[in-house]
């Protein structure tokens, strides 16, 4: 693996980020890139602020290309797109060890991404660790939203990061398979 700069994300790394994002999402993506998985929406620079604002993400850098992230928030609904709108109002109604997930210090985790030539090789575990570190005392869990077609995400999510199936959504005709994990 290349060497990699691996920190807290600031407002300094939003347009990266955006940018970076921007390059995977689905409408961008072929049905063959879409295999090796996918952002729902899109990324503006005031959005991603907001977000890095509300709670810290993580930034792995490859000398000076952002070649991965881990973005978390927790803003108020209103400010969120319709579908995170949407979960939202699902959390009350959902459970993680027997209690309401609002009844938790909650966050959301993501979007997350790797670029294309850096995945395989351990990165997102990496930030995935860095950033629960990060966030261990603030936050009791973190959730997460992955669109049904996205087997790749869903898989290295459950399989290699142990998040925990909780519920599911349905927007717009798409299936969102909402996951939780413990901070710590």
């Amino acid at each position: 693996m290349p060497t990699l700069t691996l920190r807290v994300a600031g407002p300094a790394d939003a347009s990266a980020i955006a940018g970076l994002a921007n390059r995977y999402t689905y409408q961008q993506l072929s049905s063959a890139e879409r295999h090796g998985g996918f952002l729902t929406g899109s990324f503006s620079v005031p959005a991603v602020l907001a977000m890095l604002a509300s709670v810290p993400g993580q930034v792995a850098y490859h000398a000076d290309k952002l070649v991965g992230f881990v973005l978390n928030s927790r803003l108020p609904a209103a400010q969120y797109p319709p579908l995170v709108q949407a979960i939202c109002a699902l959390l009350p109604d959902l459970t993680y060890r027997q209690r309401a997930l609002t009844d938790y210090q909650w966050f959301f985790y993501g979007p997350v991404l790797v670029d294309a030539d850096y995945r395989g090789q351990g990165l997102l575990p990496r930030l995935f660790a860095a950033s629960r570190a990060a966030l261990a005392g603030r936050f009791a869990i973190g959730i997460a939203f992955i669109a049904a077609e996205n087997a790749a995400s869903l898989r290295v999510h459950t399989q290699k990061l142990g998040l925990e199936p909780v519920g599911s959504l349905q927007f717009q005709g798409g299936t969102y398979h909402l996951l939780v994990f413990p901070v710590s």
